[in-house]
């Protein structure tokens, strides 16, 4: 074979394995990271006191929801904690938008001895909340809400939560703080001449704005799989302050305020155009 023949082949069996090499690179490169949101949606029924200082309960829908990058650990959420989106999340501090919704206070349900007081609509509170994070097993969390119908007031809730976790369960314990304004004590703790002569089992009385009740929250979460998890909760909250001299819940109601309930969540992914990704 000739010299310039020579040349030729090696030169086309040069190309040939170049492009098969080219055509392999593919299949041999990482996969391109997994692109828009993971999401966690969870419901289900929370046992609580019907309004504040009432003695009965209610049961009322609860639920979590929360947003992370795929790849990411599912972030802590306690069960107490409003509906927000962490705008702004740096790990150790987290702010961004909160709402919930209240129950009514009306005179169903074992509230009969209500009788001439206001009734209070349900309740749509919005506002921010702010979260701490000393380290990964404890978290300081504050929100603060507008109601923006019903009691039409301000309220604000301060949570201490130590955080551990073991194999697939994740307990939390922490003290809980209540605050709201004058104008929401109005709403569930004040009582006017007219209303007191109306019930007759209660004096006027004027409720000022400051804390409301303090007590404690304990929830244990089991993930059964990556995408499905179950979390049980129960707390407890001491009406004081002006809310604690009120006769509305020492006559009608009680000081004493309970919850419980079960939460069923799952995680799936969702492109969210108008939520970037990345830093």
């Amino acid at each position: 074979m000739s010299f310039s023949k020579r040349l030729a082949l090696s030169s086309l069996l040069s190309v040939t394995t170049s492009a098969v090499f080219a055509a392999d690179l593919p299949t041999l490169a990482q996969p391109a990271p997994a692109s828009g949101w993971t999401v966690t949606v969870g419901l289900g029924p929370q046992v609580q006191s019907a309004f504040p200082g009432a003695r009965a309960v209610t049961v009322w829908p609860t639920g979590t929801l929360a947003l992370r990058r795929p790849g990411e650990p599912e972030p802590f959420s306690s069960p107490d904690d409003g509906f927000g989106i962490s705008l702004l999340d740096y790990g150790w501090i987290k702010a961004g938008p909160v709402g919930r919704v209240m129950p009514n206070r009306g005179l169903s349900n074992g509230n009969g001895a209500f009788y001439g007081l206001p009734n209070v609509d349900w309740t749509l509170e919005l506002g921010i909340f702010g979260e701490l994070w000393y380290t990964e097993h404890f978290r300081a969390r504050g929100e603060i809400r507008q109601g923006v119908n019903g009691h039409d007031g301000i309220d604000a809730n301060i949570a201490f939560d130590a955080i551990q976790k073991w194999n697939g369960f994740t307990l939390a314990v922490g003290p809980r703080l209540q605050l709201g304004d004058t104008q929401f004590m109005n709403a569930y703790f004040s009582v006017t001449p007219y209303q007191a002569l109306l019930n007759g089992k209660v004096t006027p009385y004027q409720a000022y704005g400051g804390l409301t009740s303090v007590g404690v929250l304990g929830s244990i979460k089991y993930d059964f799989t990556p995408t499905w998890s179950a979390t049980v909760f129960g707390g407890y909250n001491r009406l004081v302050s002006s809310a604690a001299a009120s006769p509305v819940p020492n006559n009608l109601g009680s000081l004493n305020q309970y919850t419980g309930g079960l939460i069923v969540a799952h995680s799936f992914n969702l492109d969210l155009p108008f939520l970037p990704v990345g830093n």
